[in-house]
């Protein structure tokens, strides 16, 4: 018999198995779409800066680094608390880039780069699945300029000029206590006289003549608030009065710590020419306008104004 021209026989047992087929198909492709092969990371390890200065020239080490700020290749990567543990979806040589970073003013919210210390940079070869440890030496950049260091290791300190307040309000030298070598700076407050404005018996020129960062750094313990400024002159008028501006300042605490104030904003906003860092502190009043202490006490150590 002759089957030219006949059409194949295509039965539903036919159809059952070619869907059968093609759904399981469809399934195993679905699953490496929906759930690609995830690339291994490999990993740097940072520890927390190591701070080196040249003591004479840049004053003390003490800083208070809380963040790295890091770079891939040229390309932003990301900002991480200290110590920090970092994937990394790349193998192979690789250049990493680390910034040290600070809370400007003290504030938890305000993750900045320091702008005076040097970035660093590594060339790390890269393995999935491997960790690379890297322990920073955070060092100032050349060039920058520290217009005051004041350490209080003796009674010539530059906190001289009383601008409100009394006699007894003047900062003194604290022996006991002191953060860091001999003496730190202290002023005490009272009943009798529970306000006070300090300020240096220096003046400063030229702060933004480089760049456009200010920082005053300090090292403070304080049983009351404390606020940070500068009193800015027309070059040559110092005798007609400054206009005072405070930028920031900081709370009470009970243990030493590391404070970087701003000062960018008001010696650029003052468009003057001539500056003294000013400090303003007062016992704190209740609702009934009474103070609510009898004293407070405030210690400050290693005072550095720096710019560019």
């Amino acid at each position: 018999m002759s089957t030219q021209g006949k059409k194949p026989d295509f039965t539903a047992r036919n159809w059952v198995w070619l869907l059968a087929y093609f759904f399981l198909w469809l399934s195993t492709s679905s699953c490496d779409l929906i759930n690609p092969e995830e690339e291994i990371p490999s990993y740097i390890w940072v520890a927390p800066f190591e701070v080196q200065t040249a003591v004479g020239t840049q004053g003390s080490a003490s800083a208070k680094i809380t963040e790295v700020w890091v770079s891939v290749d040229d390309a932003f990567f990301g900002v991480y608390p200290l110590p920090a543990r970092i994937p990394i979806l790349k193998t192979g040589n690789s250049k990493i880039k680390l910034e040290a970073g600070i809370k400007d003013n003290g504030i938890s919210t305000a993750p900045e780069i320091y702008p005076f210390f040097q970035a660093l940079e590594y060339n790390i070869v890269l393995k999935a699945n491997e960790i690379d440890s890297i322990r920073p030496k955070a060092t100032y950049r050349s060039g920058i300029r520290f217009a005051l260091l004041e350490n209080f290791e003796n009674n010539s300190h530059v906190f001289q000029t009383l601008v409100t307040g009394n006699e007894s309000n003047r900062m003194s030298i604290a022996n006991d206590g002191a953060f860091e070598g001999s003496g730190s700076g202290l002023i005490q407050l009272s009943t009798q006289y529970p306000a006070v404005e300090l300020a240096t018996r220096n003046t400063y020129t030229g702060l933004l003549a480089k760049g456009r960062a200010v920082y005053l750094e300090l090292n403070y313990k304080a049983e009351v608030p404390l606020l940070v400024g500068v009193i800015a002159y027309k070059a040559g008028n110092l005798n007609a009065g400054g206009q005072i501006l405070y930028a920031a300042g900081f709370n009470a605490s009970e243990n030493w710590n590391k404070i970087y104030f701003n000062l960018s904003q008001v010696v650029a906003d003052s468009r003057l020419d001539e500056y003294q860092i000013i400090l303003k502190t007062e016992i704190p009043k209740n609702a009934d306008g009474t103070i609510n202490r009898s004293n407070a006490k405030i210690w400050l150590d290693n005072v550095k104004l720096v710019h560019f």
